[in-house]
């Protein structure tokens, strides 16, 4: 193997310690052995992480062809590939997880088909599947469900390395798009009809590497060999797949560096767990730790809001965010702001982003979160009144969703009908009056698109779809409430008319960004906006586990440090429900005592719970509920530690009334219900810690 030599520090064009603070020049010393860089929101992780590797190979631990840098998409590779050859750095290997499988498995496909590995069929490499929806959109036209939901469930399997023969019993708590059984001949069948086409998949491209790399052993040699020195970003994200794929080429070495963030895990529906990085040290025991804290993005009343958003969490494994920027009086606190409806917020919304726009604020330095897709139209709107350019990540606008788009179709050729009702619409509730516009509209959804607002169906993609129409029948019954004479002809030009309204065009200000709150991490904005924080969207209704709801936590507070300067959070009493009627709202429960303007138990009775299951807890109030919160965050970790379920550690029962009795001793916790000398050994100090915050 032809490997080049090591640069000479003089051959880098900087100093690759140079610049860095303590702890970031702290990592990128640590050139040996297994390192862990638990790097905070915007702390500079990808800096350090290329000066890492600039020193070890300014040092000569490294040569540039031993180093394999992973990460998770193709724009995270190329930004690492360009900051290296600013340090001038040779080229390195920079590359996703299959990136970096395929070009593997295409040197050793000879070697994979005569091991006989699944999917190995054929002298020729396999056709890689660009999509799995080929095979899957005959199977759910015949289920009457959404492919992309069946694909979803397939990946979910094959992301955590289940087989369709343990499918059905790995499912069985879990809601699927179809009958778990039915669901694990649909893998089985996928499975088949892709070993017969001659094809892999993307999530193939691991399991096959790793299976090759776990059984033969000249592979495995030359493998390891070559890359030496392996580098992971956002190891947060790591499914058991991945893992295994990188235990694989690592096999006896121990030349990792991971870097990563657990108070981002938002992930965990693709399987991806923080586990493998807050779990590092059991990993590696002779490992090194490094935590960056220094926040370069946010002012310090940014940051003081984000360490509070994660208050449930274990005082031990805080981080606590400190700004690197010089402290200035002028710099604005977050905001908080409640609204009468929906409506009202999305006009307020508008009009500060105009504002700030008026002030010099490029529109790309300004973003609106949310934490579903579709929320985007009234925002869309209200800023193209305004005037402010804006575009919504991902896709084209709340307009261009093919669920919408063929929605409008339908209410346009029924209003070509006209006014006239059909024989079950001659009666209203009360008299002869015609049915509301709004009624009409989710009539004509349900009947064409089989759209039921009371019932969230399952699976992403169809829950997806169903909230894009449930927005449409929300924007119909917005008109109507403004003008209870309007028509419902009326009613459906409007939308057409909106739907053809192009965006205010952008100039070399950009425009506001709209997304939701996933789409948003990674990025950075001087303002940011996030909007509709109430219970049933953040938490999200489906948030059911204690744990589910930590994750929706963590949402919140990947939301707020987007935020360079300007930090605004609001919420609505009242919006209407995907059928149309109105709907009372409460604010999000993480919002809870967060600062000035925000609810508090005593303007607005006491902090409702986050979700969960722990329905004995709901009569809790003020300081107690407080206390509750906090007990759960921790019973949820304590529960993943020890890999029990919640009942084993605590009941929900037993958690109430820890948190009213507040004991402050051993002898003290004996006297709670269901406790007795075995759990105090085991959990008291940790419980007498959390109560006492």
């Amino acid at each position: 193997m032809t490997t080049t030599s090591a640069p000479s520090a003089a051959a880098l064009r900087v100093d690759p310690l140079d610049g860095l603070n303590p702890a970031q020049r702290a990592a990128a010393e640590a050139t040996t052995g297994p390192v862990c860089i638990l790097a905070g929101a915007g702390t500079g992780k990808t800096r350090t992480v290329t000066h890492r590797i600039a020193n070890q190979l300014a040092t000569g631990v490294a040569r540039p062809a031993q180093v394999l840098a992973v990460t998770f998409t193709d724009k995270a590779a190329t930004e690492l590939r360009e900051r290296l050859h600013a340090l001038g750095v040779p080229p390195v290997r920079a590359a996703t997880f299959h990136a970096a499988a395929w070009a593997q498995l295409r040197h050793f496909w000879p070697r994979v088909t005569a091991l006989g590995l699944a999917g190995a069929d054929g002298d020729g490499l396999p056709e890689v599947l660009s999509s799995k929806l080929r095979l899957l959109v005959p199977v759910g036209r015949r289920l009457r469900v959404e492919a992309r939901d069946l694909a979803s469930e397939i990946e979910w399997a094959k992301a955590r390395m289940i087989a369709p023969q343990g499918y059905a019993e790995a499912a069985a708590d879990r809601p699927t798009p179809v009958a778990a059984e039915r669901m694990a001949q649909v893998y089985a069948d996928y499975e088949a009809a892709k070993r017969a086409a001659g094809a892999i998949d993307y999530e193939d491209m691991l399991l096959l590497t790793a299976e090759l790399l776990t059984r033969d052993e000249v592979a495995a040699a030359e493998v390891r060999d070559r890359y030496r020195y392996l580098t992971v970003d956002e190891y947060q994200d790591v499914n058991p797949t991945q893992q295994a794929l990188l235990e694989a080429w690592l096999g006896d070495g121990d030349e990792l560096c991971v870097v990563g963030d657990d108070d981002q895990t938002i992930y965990s529906f693709t399987g991806a767990s923080s586990a493998h990085l807050t779990g590092f040290e059991d990993r590696w025991p002779h490992g090194r730790v490094v935590a960056l804290t220094r926040n370069y993005r946010s002012t310090a009343q940014v940051l003081d809001l984000a360490n509070r958003v994660l208050w449930t969490k274990p005082a031990p494994t805080r981080k606590r965010l400190t700004a690197a920027l010089p402290a200035n009086p002028d710099d604005p606190d977050p905001v908080f702001r409640e609204f009468p409806d929906a409506d009202a917020e999305v006009a307020a919304v508008a009009a500060r982003c105009a504002a700030l726009v008026a002030g010099g604020l490029p529109p790309r330095e300004i973003a609106v979160l949310y934490r579903v897709n579709a929320q985007s139209e009234p925002f869309e709107a209200a800023l193209r009144e305004v005037g402010v350019p804006s575009a919504v990540r991902g896709d084209g606008g709340f307009f261009s969703r093919p669920e919408v788009r063929q929605a409008l179709r339908l209410l346009a050729a029924d209003r070509e009908r006209g006014d006239r009702l059909d024989p079950g619409d001659l009666l209203a509730a009360v008299g002869e009056q015609p049915v509301p516009p709004d009624r009409r509209v989710e009539r004509v959804l349900r009947e064409g698109l089989d759209y039921d607002g009371r019932r969230e169906p399952a699976g992403a993609v169809a829950r997806e779809r169903w909230r894009n129409l449930g927005a449409l029948v929300a924007a119909a019954a917005r008109q109507v409430a403004a003008d209870p004479h309007v028509s419902y002809g009326r009613v459906v030009d409007d939308l057409l008319t909106r739907a053809s309204s192009g965006a205010t065009a952008p100039d070399e200000g950009g425009a506001v960004t709209l997304t939701t709150l996933h789409g948003a991490k990674g990025m950075e904005f001087t303002a940011v906006f996030l909007v509709s924080l109430e219970r049933g969207l953040l938490p999200i209704s489906h948030a059911k586990q204690d744990a589910e709801v930590e994750e929706e936590r963590r949402l919140l507070y990947v939301g707020v440090t987007r935020a360079r300067r300007h930090l605004w959070l609001s919420w609505a009493r009242e919006r209407p429900a995907r059928t149309g009627r109105l709907q009372k709202r409460t604010p999000s429960p993480f919002l809870y005592g967060l600062g000035d303007g925000a609810p508090t138990a005593k303007a607005g009775g006491k902090p409702p719970r986050a979700g969960g299951t722990a329905a004995a807890l709901d009569d809790l109030e003020g300081d107690a509920a407080a206390r509750a919160e906090r007990l759960r965050a921790w019973r949820a970790e304590r529960c993943k530690a020890d890999g029990v379920p919640a009942y084993v550690v605590f009941d929900n029962k037993t958690l109430a009334a820890l948190a009213l009795a507040e004991p402050a001793t051993p002898g003290d916790l004996l006297e709670i219900p269901g406790i007795g000398p075995a759990k105090v050994d085991r959990y008291g100090d940790d419980v007498l810690a959390v109560l006492a915050g």
